[in-house]
């Protein structure tokens, strides 16, 4: 997938935003702002990063609701990691890393079957030249 979809505040449910916003003593704004700012440091890039570095570069393989997924668990893990609600982020972490595993063997499933289906075109090939 060449567009990684971005998490915006509207994928909270306005009690997660309400938690969110007094845990960390912030206005809705300011949350949304953390999401949705496009400098490195976002959220959202942070994201980006940790779930690419984690599967090595193989990301062309998931798909939108996969991308959605992973990164709105890597957001709740990291609002909630060092600050009273470290039960809450090692959740998050615990789940993230669990689907992130799924993705990993998918995606390694899919490239291998990729490689069968070529060493069986290659062989039909190399097998119907030699007749």
């Amino acid at each position: 997938m060449d567009f990684i979809p971005q998490i915006t505040i509207d994928y909270f449910e306005d009690v997660y935003i309400e938690h969110v916003c007094d845990v960390h003593r912030w206005t809705e704004d300011e949350f949304t702002k953390k999401l949705e700012d496009v400098s490195s440091t976002s959220l959202n890039r942070k994201a980006d990063r940790f779930i690419t570095t984690y599967l090595k570069n193989r990301t062309e393989k998931l798909t939108e609701e996969n991308w959605i997924s992973a990164k709105e668990l890597y957001i709740q893990w990291k609002l909630f990691e060092g600050i009273e609600r470290e039960r809450e982020s090692e959740d998050k972490k615990a789940t993230l890393l669990e689907l992130l595993e799924l993705f990993r063997d998918e995606v390694i499933e899919l490239e291998e079957d990729n490689i069968d289906s070529q060493k069986k075109i290659a062989k039909i090939i190399v097998v119907g030249e030699s007749r």
